[in-house]
């Protein structure tokens, strides 16, 4: 009888603030009432509407008899002992697993949160690849992985990373409706500048996400220089070349003035010469990638049970790193952080 009652409730989360005005609108009108709700659902992050302590406790029963505002459990919390790194395994109302990453840096508190359960994409070199797609996220479930993370470990989040496992451009719609909540004075207040969506390269999503004119960070996963490194590295390659993903990197410059970041995972033996480098250098520069809002990630290969690829050494790291340096281009490599407990990029998964 509970369960059938549960089925009745509407997740708050799931709801942006027009709908949940529509959804309270038989309970109630008044918009401050409203405010007072949205307030402690973002900014003071209540897990029961029994402490919303402003609103008539007649007005909080009937929020508790409509409404829900948790639904996924902490299943797992593994903190490295090398670094603090925190890895959450999530698990969702019809028991199905996913993970998001607590990481802190210089006083600074971020996320990297899933936006699927499962990876349709399937690198080679990613745990979340193996793990086959269950199901998007919905917008409560990838907004309460952020609120989880906060009351557990009791710090604010001013850093939100759409890294985790998934695409997040397959789960578009529930992607922009998070966005919106983020950037919301009244609800998350992050800076644009703070968050960052990463894609594999769904060109249609990367250009409509341009459009939608958010000026959020880009990441591209690139990881090749030519379509037959990326068919080893990304066997599914999503039908868009290495030239359209990056066209459409610099799309989403022009027309969010914002800031693209290419990802690449340095693989031994596959995607590190120095010919390699100066190829990466050459296709940034064609496509006019070259300046002050574009940055190279490099990211040594992480590795992951099962999968027969291998690390390069540091010096073939710093030559890659240098040749595209002296090509004018910005160039960061990629510390790892929380590969003790499987936290570390590529690392998400079962």
């Amino acid at each position: 009888m509970q369960l059938l009652k549960q089925n009745y409730k509407k997740y708050v989360l799931d709801l942006n603030n027009v709908q949940f005005k529509t959804a309270v609108k038989p309970i109630i009108e008044q918009d401050y009432r409203i405010n007072q709700i949205i307030e402690w659902v973002y900014t003071k992050k209540a897990v029961s509407f029994e402490s919303f302590t402003n609103l008539p406790k007649e007005l909080r029963n009937k929020l508790d008899e409509r409404f829900f505002l948790r639904t996924l459990k902490i299943v797992k919390k593994e903190k490295s002992l090398i670094d603090g790194t925190i890895r959450y395994t999530f698990r969702t109302a019809d028991k199905k697993c996913f993970f998001a990453v607590f990481l802190s840096a210089n006083g600074k508190n971020s996320v990297c949160i899933s936006s699927q359960i499962g990876c349709p994409v399937m690198c080679a070199f990613c745990s979340s690849g193996k793990v086959k797609l269950a199901r998007n996220l919905s917008r409560g479930e990838i907004i309460e992985q952020i609120l989880q993370i906060e009351n557990d470990t009791k710090e604010k989040i001013s850093g939100i990373l759409f890294m985790g496992m998934g695409e997040p451009m397959l789960n578009f719609n529930n992607i922009i409706s998070v966005l919106n909540s983020l950037l919301s004075s009244k609800e998350f207040g992050i800076g644009k500048r703070h968050i960052t969506v990463s894609s594999a390269g769904i060109v249609p999503a990367v250009k409509k996400l341009a459009d939608s004119n958010f000026g959020v960070r880009l990441a591209l996963s690139l990881h090749a220089v030519d379509e037959r490194q990326r068919k080893k590295l990304i066997p599914d390659n999503l039908g868009f070349s290495i030239e359209d993903i990056l066209k459409a990197g610099k799309y989403y410059l022009k027309k969010t003035n914002s800031h693209l970041t290419i990802e690449y995972v340095l693989v031994k033996g596959i995607n590190v010469s120095s010919a390699d480098a100066h190829k990466l250098a050459r296709l940034l520069k064609r496509c006019v990638l070259i300046n002050s809002d574009v940055q190279v990630n490099l990211i040594p290969f992480n590795p992951v049970t099962d999968v027969q690829f291998q690390t390069p050494g540091k010096k073939t790291i710093q030559k890659f790193k240098n040749i595209l340096k002296l090509n004018g281009i910005t160039v960061n490599v990629r510390q790892s952080k929380g590969a003790d407990i499987n936290a570390a990029c590529g690392q998400l998964g079962y």
